[in-house]
């Protein structure tokens, strides 16, 4: 039996050198896929990420509000300070200055209110009394033309009886005259007839007792005349008198009435009073307004911490001459920082406020941090830039656009101080 002698083994065959790249390349699509998976994954597992994503905090300017020299700072580069204490200090002499004047200023308003205060009680009640004298002088005016008036009338119409009895008594005196102008007749004709001896004794007696009779009676009558005629003359004088009393009343009631007239017209003089008080009242406020201004250069000198946080961008230096709002430094406050991650549209469908996120910060590799979504910008980030796009003409290229999304941080978690604004985060929303 002839045994059979083994077959050669061939030779291995050169490898192409084309093989390497292909196997490079083969590698790279390798960890691209392992990549893809991965977002694959993440998606999958209900989460969506960027890495367009920073840091945000409160940050308060602090500037200065009057102008003036700085004389302190007391404060360093990040620094961490409390709220209210002070950072920089001004000169403060021209504010006290302005201060002294403001003080000085309310002291002599205060002087002038009460000048014009004091003033307007006195002339109301010197007013008051000069009317109330020149009210009561008008009735009493008033009340003695009333009373020179009936007098008058008493006297006139005395007067008229007067007139009546002189006339009365001229009546009587010519009667009284024509009798005894009869009785010296019949005493003649009887005189003649006794002397011619045709008549008695008795008769001539009797006609010489009636002629004298007569005569008497005339005397008599004439007498009374006379004193009628005197009284006429008083009454007369008396009604004259009268007169001139009543004019003498109402010569009074015109002085009364043009005193009550002239005191009335003082009460203008209280509504001047009342209004220099008013425009005392006014510089006073005025003069208040400019001591609380000045109170407040002079507080103004002193520049407190409107915030607890930590100082940036200080500026300001010691001899430095500051002007208002000019910026002195800015306070970062690290306890409240937020993130503002920039998704895709495309990756917002799902995303709502509330819904948790996990938070990676660049700076730090081993932290992560637990936040959630508190609010989506409304409106694109392009949208809200100094230069929107305009794409109304022209050829279009339609590019995804970015929304601001902003997540804050679950309080109480370590290394969350660490952060600061402006820090590169890649933030995870879990929207499932």
């Amino acid at each position: 039996m002839v045994e059979a002698e083994p077959a050669a083994v061939p030779a291995p065959a050169a490898r192409p050198r084309w093989r390497r790249p292909v196997a490079a390349l083969g590698a790279l699509l390798v960890l691209g896929a392992a990549g893809w998976g991965i977002n694959g994954w993440r998606v999958w597992e209900g989460g969506v990420t960027t890495d367009d994503a920073f840091i945000e905090a409160r940050v308060a300017p602090v500037s200065a509000k009057v102008r003036g020299t700085v004389i302190a700072v007391l404060v360093r580069d990040n620094e961490e300070v409390r709220e209210g204490a002070v950072l920089v200090r001004l000169d403060p002499r021209d504010a006290e200055v302005q201060l002294a004047q403001a003080r000085a200023a309310v002291a002599v308003a205060r002087g002038r209110l009460a000048a014009a205060e004091s003033g307007v009680p006195m002339t109301d009640e010197a007013t008051r009394s000069q009317v109330a004298r020149a009210e009561a002088a008008v009735q009493a005016a008033r009340v003695g033309i009333e009373v020179a008036q009936r007098a008058l009338d008493e006297r006139i119409g005395h007067l008229r009886a007067r007139r009546a009895a002189v006339e009365a008594a001229a009546a009587e005196v010519e009667a009284r005259q024509a009798a005894w102008e009869q009785a010296a007749r019949d005493r003649a004709r009887v005189v003649q007839l006794a002397e011619r001896q045709l008549v008695a004794q008795q008769e001539v007696d009797r006609a010489e007792a009636a002629f004298t009779t007569a005569r008497a009676a005339l005397e008599a009558a004439r007498r009374r005349l006379d004193v009628a005629a005197g009284e006429v003359a008083q009454a007369e004088a008396e009604v004259a008198s009268r007169a001139a009393a009543l004019a003498q009343a109402r010569h009074r009631l015109a002085e009364a009435e043009a005193e009550l007239a002239a005191a009335r017209s003082r009460r203008g003089e209280v509504a001047v009073r009342r209004a220099d008080v008013a425009a005392a009242e006014a510089q006073l406020a005025e003069a208040l307004a400019d001591l609380r201004e000045a109170e407040l250069g002079l507080e103004y000198t002193t520049i407190r911490a409107p915030i607890s946080g930590r100082v940036t961008k200080k500026t300001v230096e010691v001899g430095q001459v500051v002007q208002p709002g000019q910026p002195l430094l800015a306070l970062v406050n690290l306890d409240e920082v937020w993130v503002v991650a920039n998704y895709k549209e495309t990756q917002l469908t799902h995303v709502r406020p509330g819904q948790p996120a996990t938070v990676l910060v660049d700076t730090y590799p081993g932290l992560r941090l637990r936040a959630r979504v508190e609010s989506i910008q409304g409106g694109t980030g392009a949208r809200f830039s100094l230069l929107p796009p305009e794409n109304a003409s022209g050829n279009f290229v339609k590019v995804v656009q970015r929304i601001p999304v902003k997540l804050v941080l679950e309080p109480g978690q370590e290394g969350r101080r660490l952060l600061v604004p402006g820090m590169s985060v890649v933030p995870t929303i879990h929207v499932r």
